[in-house]
């Protein structure tokens, strides 16, 4: 008889496909999760609510979160898989290319949401908002200096961002609430992280969050289509060079 480790990660499961099949009883994962979204939806509550004295606390949530998605490969020898470590980036590429072209390629250049502030008046505004968030004197020779910096830093924290948000809570949610669902949640929490520590009229800090919602969409559809952490990665960071790059050229 099959030990419920074993009925949880199928054969096939642990050695041909990230995806683990879930148990209906499995109460334990469940509440594991739990427990983690409660940290990270806390912490980041504290930060949406106070940014200049809680504005880094979210990264205690994002490392809690890390580590719960690394207890299953280190602690239980389960397979690296289920962290979106695998082979195959050029032909996961190959079925997602649409995806990373729109997302990280055309919204960047022209975002929706730039468009729509440009319609009703209120664009001045949302640029503003964006570069106060990015810490960035566009236009200036500080300001240049400082995109090479934050482009070094998006290596590490977009790395991050895709372990947190769809290595760890998007793909385990889905075991339990469906894809679509898991994508929408962690879509939502994705952009209110963006939100910790600014300021400005609510129409604008919402389209800002409804901006990166959208980058978020686009990486939890190629990781859900191909479960590859390096391909999602790496859409999410050349997603943030060319914004970067758009926004210095406006100025």
């Amino acid at each position: 008889m099959a030990s419920s480790s074993s009925s949880a990660y199928p054969q096939s499961a642990r050695t041909s496909s990230p995806v683990r099949v879930p148990s209906p009883h499995d109460r334990r994962a469940f509440y594991q999760l739990t427990v983690v979204l409660a940290i990270l939806l806390f912490t980041l509550a504290l930060g949406l609510y106070d940014g200049h004295r809680y504005g880094s606390l979210y990264i205690f949530g994002y490392i809690v979160a890390i580590i719960y998605a690394l207890h299953g490969p280190v602690r239980h020898n389960r397979a690296w898989q289920e962290l979106g470590l695998k082979r195959g980036f050029v032909k996961d590429f190959g079925r997602v290319w649409y995806y990373f072209g729109i997302d990280a390629l055309l919204f960047q250049v022209l975002p929706p949401t730039f468009a729509i502030a440009f319609v009703f008046g209120y664009y001045p505004e949302l640029l503003s908002h964006i570069t106060g968030r990015l810490s960035i004197n566009f236009g200036s020779l500080e300001g240049t200096s400082a995109i090479g910096g934050l482009l070094s830093a998006a290596l590490v924290l977009t790395l991050m961002e895709e372990l947190v948000f769809r290595v760890t809570i998007q793909e385990r949610l889905s075991w339990f609430i469906g894809t679509p669902a898991a994508i929408l949640f962690t879509t939502v929490i994705f952009g209110l992280a963006h939100a910790v520590g600014t300021s400005g009229s609510l129409l604008v800090v919402l389209t800002d969050i409804a901006g990166v919602a959208i980058d978020g969409t686009f990486f939890g559809i190629i990781y859900a289509k191909t479960h590859n952490l390096a391909l999602t990665w790496a859409t999410h960071y050349i997603a943030d060079v060319i914004g970067l790059i758009a926004l210095a050229l406006v100025f």
